[in-house]
């Protein structure tokens, strides 16, 4: 039900005026909103319900990038949360993620994240030990606008 739902708001944005046939041509944004659309509506239709609501989450976040083009903002928003992946020979710790340009751009920030964090982490003495899985929040530290999760393929500014 919150697949159909999500399909729903995604179909509503994607026949708006912003989705004319010159903002398609011109924004690379759109453009792999709407790849991502057509696949998202092809696992659904497929079955693949979780891979669908995947694919569909991401052209959300592309959409967002080309609506904050499109308000003239000079920057899209920052994701606000960032879930730890299994890597192999190069683990996700937290001074990679405070180096990640869309996190800090410094790895030197990883006590930030660590103290933001401390709380809900399932091994809070050892701030070495992140686990696949783990959600860590991102604060704001330079008032910079951060909203929703981090999603792999997506665009981001660079706080660098």
């Amino acid at each position: 039900m919150k697949t159909k739902f999500l399909f729903a708001i995604l179909a509503a944005i994607l026949l708006s005026p912003l989705a004319s046939a010159q903002a398609k041509a011109t924004d690379p944004h759109l453009a792999k909103a709407i790849e991502l659309r057509g696949q998202a509506t092809s696992a659904y239709d497929a079955g693949n319900y979780d891979l669908a609501t995947e694919l569909a989450k991401r052209a959300k976040a592309e959409l967002r990038l080309v609506s904050a083009k499109a308000a003239g903002g000079a920057q899209a928003d920052l994701p606000a949360s960032y879930t730890v992946r299994l890597i192999p020979g190069d683990r996700d710790c937290l001074s990679k993620i405070a180096g990640y340009p869309f996190v800090y751009g410094d790895r030197n920030e990883w006590v930030r994240l660590y103290r933001a964090n401390k709380a809900t982490l399932k091994h809070p003495e050892n701030a070495d030990l992140l686990l696949p899985g783990e959600v860590l929040q991102i604060p704001s530290i330079s008032g910079e606008n951060r909203e929703g999760e981090w999603q792999e393929g997506v665009e981001y500014p660079s706080l660098k």
